[in-house]
């Protein structure tokens, strides 16, 4: 069954209330690059750094984008962090696509608290590489 644009907008607004946790100014990571719409949601750890070498000023942490048919998850961590992907909760990691992407077409309370799980350890792991 399809879900309803009603339906990803209660997924997105549930999920994004959950991101707004983690803004400055603690943890330390700010919204960024795209805006804090009703369709995009990004939060980046903004500060010189120097990874595998090189210096940059910024690195993503986690975001949402409303699609059509889903809420994409966007969590760097996942990739960036070993050892999180492989222990996310199983009901969690189905959703995974690619490297870095969750898919979410619903959200129940169990969902929503393997992804703050996740944004949890992510944020340790960030904290000490001193991304954040």
């Amino acid at each position: 069954m399809a879900k309803t644009p009603e339906d990803l907008a209660g997924i997105y607004r549930a999920l994004k209330t959950l991101l707004m946790e983690y803004e400055t100014p603690r943890p330390g990571l700010v919204l960024q690059g795209r805006s804090a719409s009703d369709q995009d949601y990004d939060l980046w750890s903004v500060r010189d750094l120097v990874i595998d070498g090189r210096s940059r000023k910024e690195i993503f942490f986690a975001g949402l984008r409303r699609q059509k048919a889903f809420i994409g998850f966007y969590f760097l961590p996942v990739h960036t962090e070993p050892g999180i992907g492989p222990s996310l909760a199983p009901a969690l990691f189905k959703l995974l696509k690619g490297k870095s992407c969750f898919h979410l077409k619903t959200l129940d309370g169990g969902l929503l608290d393997q992804i703050r799980d996740a944004l949890n350890r992510g944020l340790d792991g960030y904290q000490k590489r001193g991304w954040v």
